[in-house]
């Protein structure tokens, strides 16, 4: 967005420079441009997709080259070129361009997408991601779990259902993850509710067993405990 209002201020200069009302684009679509044909210059020019060595399914493009010295001292030369649907920019020093960039722009929907054209997110990544942290917001946390009033399946209740659906109860089924994915924030949410549950259900057992032990030591300990070996045997 940047780099689009920087051309604009920038055709406008010219204008007000030149007393023109319009800036014509060259008919240069055969013409093969490298790094230096721009010295100092800014300049639109209509090609073949072909001839630019840009892979897209528009045969021509529209591209504008700019350069703000005549050689790489003062930097590298630029060409953007715009398709029916997308944005590219490459740069080059003398030697040769660079490979062809995409600008990632937002679609009719508002959308972004990188490995895609139809993004149907904000974001779309079609790829794998990689960062150091990732954040996100979720609400309706699962500390629902330990209020009083939270009624926990018994085991019971969640191996029937086991046996008859094949998943969790409450967790998305092979089916739905193939064809939607998952979200990263409720799917957290799914997991800890399923954690806090089960650590209420080993607190309860521990407690039952604990209840159990005192028994079995106060048994022990009446005087009716006693066994006879010699009748056991």
């Amino acid at each position: 967005m940047r780099i689009l209002l920087f051309f604009t201020f920038y055709l406008c200069a010219l204008q007000l420079s030149f007393g023109q009302t319009k800036l014509t684009v060259v008919d240069s679509r055969d013409s093969v441009t490298v790094p230096t044909s721009y010295k100092r210059s800014f300049e639109p020019h209509f090609k073949r997709s072909t001839t630019v060595n840009l892979s897209t399914t528009s045969s021509y493009v529209t591209v504008l080259g700019f350069r703000g010295w005549s050689d790489d001292s003062g930097g590298k030369a630029h060409e953007m070129a715009f398709t029916n649907s997308d944005v590219y920019l490459r740069s080059g020093l003398n030697a040769g361009w660079g490979t062809w960039r995409k600008v990632l722009i937002e679609n009719e929907s508002g959308n972004v997408g990188i490995g895609t054209a139809t993004p149907s997110e904000k974001l779309s990544v079609n790829g794998n991601i990689r960062a150091k942290e990732i954040n996100v917001e979720t609400a309706n946390w699962p500390d629902y779990v330990f209020d009083d009033d939270y009624q926990m399946p018994s085991l019971i209740e969640t191996e029937a259902f086991i046996k008859q659906h094949k998943h969790l109860p409450g967790m998305p089924n092979k089916e739905q993850v193939a064809a939607e994915g998952i979200s990263l924030g409720e799917m957290n949410r799914k997991l800890l509710e399923k954690v806090e549950e089960l650590t209420l259900m080993l607190i309860q057992e521990q407690q039952k067993r604990i209840g159990l032990e005192e028994k079995v030591n106060k048994l022990l300990r009446s005087p009716n405990a006693h066994i006879d070996c010699k009748a056991a045997d």
